[in-house]
């Protein structure tokens, strides 16, 4: 269904007789795909003669984002199966910055594996590829990523944006944000990492199927320039990037986090594969990682495979 949603994504009423030849099927198999993306919450107008996709938002501007980012080597694409994946495909042709974008991607991938659902022109899909040196600890990176998201937002009028350590950015308690982090193989003596980050803009239908409280931006930003937003997001990140290469988790940097930390001083239990352990989180240490209360005493814990809950 990836190749149909390619023919369809500029917008433009396609004849049925057209997506027939291009995907070598019958008018039956055709309108069996048109069906299947409809309930994905992928909005069609569609007759016996013609279809057409209605993108949940405006379309990225190419030019627009350009000229906002000269700086950098940008790719845009209608349809991929993952914008992380492209950047890992191509990364002996990427300069330091190189940014991709997506309207919809078929097979995107959030931590741990999961599944990362996309509507058409619905969210902020995109990905930075970006280097570091060898000698630094990139303990705490997702934590940088996700304070520079937060301000975005908050800087384009968005209130209630809060963190959930170590990679969730919440709206209103509900998660509107994610990122993913994955090393790339490039032999140039450096750390080359690709920094995948998905943003919850407008769902619509596509919502069906998130199986956790989710949120979308357009409640709290209804007339939100999606093209805008993603230029000032690129802007800001690379200069906490930048930042971070320079001070690490700081004392500024671990300020900014604990006044936007959603579990502050909460009582949580952290999940681990074959383990919970419950405590009081106390915010993050200079590596970044978690500081957990617990009735040993406090204990500290990165990332890796875990995960955070309130309890009560």
């Amino acid at each position: 269904m990836s190749e149909l949603i390619t023919i369809l994504s500029n917008g433009e009423p396609v004849f049925i007789s057209q997506l027939k030849t291009r995907l070598h099927c019958d008018a039956a198999a055709v309108f069996e795909q048109l069906i299947a993306l409809q309930q994905q919450g992928i909005q069609l107008e569609i007759n016996e003669q013609q279809v057409k996709l209605i993108p949940q938002l405006p379309l990225l501007n190419k030019n627009y984002l350009a000229a906002e980012l000269s700086n950098h080597q940008l790719f845009i694409a209608a349809v991929l199966p993952s914008t992380n994946q492209f950047l890992l495909d191509n990364i002996h042709q990427l300069e330091n910055g190189a940014v991709c974008l997506a309207e919809y991607q078929s097979a995107g991938r959030g931590r741990r594996g999961r599944a990362w659902l996309s509507p058409f022109a619905g969210q902020i899909i995109m990905s930075l590829y970006w280097t570091f040196p060898r000698t630094l600890d990139l303990n705490g990176l997702s934590l940088v990523v996700g304070v520079a998201i937060a301000e975005t937002l908050t800087q384009a009028g968005a209130s209630h944006i809060q963190l959930k350590w170590p990679n969730d950015i919440l709206l209103q308690g509900r998660k509107l944000a994610g990122i993913l982090l994955e090393i790339a193989n490039k032999n140039n003596g450096l750390h080359n990492i690709i920094i995948g980050v998905g943003v919850n803009l407008s769902l619509g239908k596509q919502a069906q199927h998130i199986d956790q409280p989710w949120a979308e931006l357009i409640e709290a930003l209804p007339n939100l320039d999606r093209n805008n937003l993603v230029a000032k997001l690129i802007k800001n990140l690379t200069n906490a990037l930048k930042e971070f290469e320079q001070h690490g988790i700081d004392e500024n940097f671990r300020q900014k986090w604990q006044s936007i930390d959603a579990y502050s001083n909460a009582p949580v239990q952290l999940i681990g594969e074959n383990h919970r352990i419950s405590g009081v989180a106390q915010g993050i240490d200079s590596r970044g990682y978690l500081q957990l209360l617990t009735e040993q005493g406090m204990q500290y814990f990165n990332g890796g495979e875990v995960s955070l809950r309130k309890t009560t």
